[in-house]
């Protein structure tokens, strides 16, 4: 496996720990008007892991994906609306997306061929760098919003 396969497969472990316990309602909890949740954060991981496979594969034509890759820029990077609302914050929804995104970037981001290495890709926040560098942003992406996911179920305010 390659050593961004490896350090993905960590992050999404750790990333399911932060969430797997929660209910509805805490992957919904905003900390204050217009801050992400949870649940949205999650489906941005995923999006943006389907982002990028379909720029390694030409693949993502289904109608969940395309809505996935919406919650990779919408809301985060434009000011799109966020494709999923409230009543999708399931722990069950959060992990169908996660691993439709899973076996959809699994295969390159565990075993990149020479050419997917190499190759020009756009990345989520728009600029163009070789697929190597995508590789390292998509293995390291679940760790970062992990983070922000302990942090939030620290706050007083969060719902028991």
């Amino acid at each position: 496996m390659s050593p961004y396969g490896e350090i993905w497969k960590f992050t999404r472990e750790r990333l399911a720990q932060s969430y797997s316990d929660l209910t509805t309602a805490q992957l919904a909890w905003r900390p204050n008007p217009g801050a992400h949740n949870i649940g949205e954060w999650i489906y941005h991981v995923a999006g943006a892991e389907c982002w990028f496979a379909s720029r390694f594969t030409g693949n993502g034509g289904s109608e969940f994906e395309k809505k996935l890759m919406g919650a990779a820029r919408a809301s985060f990077i434009s000011d799109d609306p966020f494709p999923f609302g409230d009543g999708d914050m399931t722990v069950k929804g959060i992990d169908e997306a996660l691993s439709l995104s899973g076996a959809f970037i699994g295969p390159v981001i565990e075993s990149p061929s020479a050419d997917q290495l190499s190759m020009p890709v756009e990345t989520v926040i728009g600029p163009v760098v070789e697929g190597v560098a995508c590789l390292w942003r998509v293995a390291q992406h679940a760790a970062y919003h992990t983070g922000q996911i302990w942090l939030y179920r620290q706050n007083p305010a969060f719902p028991v």
